[in-house]
């Protein structure tokens, strides 16, 4: 699902994307122009072998650049689970859980269970993206391990912006030219490479969070080849592409209005909460919680990042309201309201993350996102500032691919696309869900009501069930919203 991981300190990161200029992807061939398809490049064949349970794995070799599809090539992991009715097979069923650079391999292995009206008549199968997982991941060299911390310094000095741009330099040096060839079109063009092999006419797909991305993506590049797909937590294409006018210089996170959804959802818990004669933080939840957070002064960031954990998934609201109470001051404020800190939380990131997000996405200059800093933060005390810093380290990314893809999105389908997002979706707001299906050709969103981010972490047997139907027959008719609990 699209990261949205919280350090505990009272520094900022952020996650927005880097700049270009839209193009629609000519023909094969065209000079100057991406290839719109695999441009000629020979279709693996994948040698599946057994690896564990019903699971079958393969490594699939794929050109690193698409414009030159006899040269360098990269390998990637793959995962299926075959259909178990072969007789009644209806085709393949890929599944992409966002990030972007959550591994979809080990994702598959964790969550098949979610697919299991499906399993008899689809091979489900799940592919690493190229960068991510064990298929030639991103490495930077100076910092190791799996995050990439954050810039330093809590003023958005020149200081800052060049702590910011640190992490490009080092996945540069870490990867070198595979830097440039990470765009998620290119890993469409990975996939249909992959469908060739497969013997496949069309593909059907499932994107979590940024796969929703991933799969308009394919869906745009290839329509012709995408039988059905289902978008869960859907992004706002064009909002994580380019921005619509006049939007173009406001960081990605702002842009797709999180600040708003996030501060919807943790009110509407508060709410829920004050409704109810046990709640730890009585009736007046919404200022003890506001109290909390500005009470808990340099130690805020912990406090937030905990809040915003709490809201991907129902389960945890409980717990945190209790969180909430103990750390709330007995009595209200003498003097009036505490002020709340000005940097209340800072996002860090996956060397995948950035190498892919930051190639997809426009991000506005340094300046801009200052500019956009005060008013997110003007608006939105608690999590604007972080919102709008969500994607600094995409400032002048130093490796660009070519051939992303930034739009248009409304390449004819076979069937209407899918899309199911929780009511109250912290990271990717039911808002960017109703935009998406109005970018696309065609789409029908199915609404659950619940807090949460995708039926991953706001699951719904209501949802499961139509998502399930959907994909058995894309011409079935769907619910336009699941009760909650149901």
């Amino acid at each position: 699902m699209r990261s949205r991981v919280v350090l505990a300190a009272a520094v900022l990161l952020a996650v927005v994307a880097c700049s270009g200029t839209p193009s629609r992807p000519a023909a094969d061939g065209a000079p100057g122009a991406p290839p719109l398809g695999t441009n000629g490049a020979q279709a693996p064949a994948p040698a599946w072998e057994a690896c564990g349970g019903a699971f079958q794995c393969a490594t699939v070799t794929v050109p690193l650049d698409y414009r030159q599809p006899s040269g360098g090539t990269i390998d990637l992991a793959a995962t299926r689970l075959p259909a178990t009715d072969r007789a009644a097979r209806i085709g393949t069923l890929v599944v992409n859980y966002g990030g972007p650079g959550t591994p979809a391999t080990s994702s598959l292995r964790r969550l098949a269970g979610r697919f299991d009206g499906l399993r008899a008549r689809f091979d489900i199968v799940a592919v690493d993206p190229r960068g991510t997982g064990s298929s030639a991941p991103v490495a930077c060299a100076p910092f190791g391990g799996d995050r990439v911390p954050a810039p330093v310094g809590l003023a958005r000095t020149p200081a800052f912006w060049a702590s910011a741009a640190e992490p490009g330099r080092a996945c540069l040096a870490g990867t070198g030219e595979r830097l440039r060839h990470l765009s998620t079109a290119n890993a469409a063009r990975d996939l249909d490479l992959l469908r060739q092999g497969l013997g496949e006419d069309m593909l059907s797909l499932y994107g979590y969070s940024y796969g929703t991305y991933s799969a308009a993506t394919y869906a745009n590049l290839f329509p012709g080849r995408t039988r059905a797909m289902v978008l869960d937590g859907s992004l706002d294409l064009v909002a994580n592409a380019t921005g619509a006018p006049d939007t173009e210089r406001v960081p990605v996170d702002v842009r797709a209005g999180v600040s708003a959804a996030w501060e919807e959802a943790f009110g509407v818990a508060l709410d829920r909460c004050a409704a109810t004669p046990t709640c730890p933080l009585g009736p007046d939840a919404r200022a003890r919680a506001t109290d909390a957070v500005a009470a808990a002064g340099p130690s805020s960031a912990e406090l937030v990042a905990r809040i915003d954990r709490a809201l991907q998934t129902e389960g945890r609201l409980p717990g945190l309201m209790r969180t909430l109470a103990v750390r709330a001051p007995s009595a209200p404020p003498s003097g009036g309201r505490v002020p709340l800190p000005e940097v209340p939380w800072a996002p860090e990131h996956s060397p995948s993350y950035l190498a892919i997000q930051c190639t997809d996405s426009v991000t506005p200059s340094s300046a801009d996102m200052d500019a956009a800093v005060v008013a997110e933060q003007a608006a939105h005390p608690i999590v604007g500032a972080s919102t709008a810093l969500n994607h600094a380290m995409c400032v002048d990314w130093p490796a660009i691919d070519p051939d992303r893809y930034l739009g248009p999105w409304n390449a004819p389908l076979p069937a209407p696309a899918l899309l199911v997002n929780s009511r109250y979706d912290p990271t990717t707001p039911l808002v960017d869900a109703r935009a998406a299906a109005s970018q696309l050709s065609a789409g029908h969103v199915l609404v659950v009501d619940a807090i949460g981010h995708t039926t991953l972490d706001a699951p719904s047997r209501c949802a499961a069930d139509a998502y399930t139907a959907y994909l058995l027959d894309p011409g079935s008719a769907m619910p336009d919203q699941c009760p909650a609990g149901v």
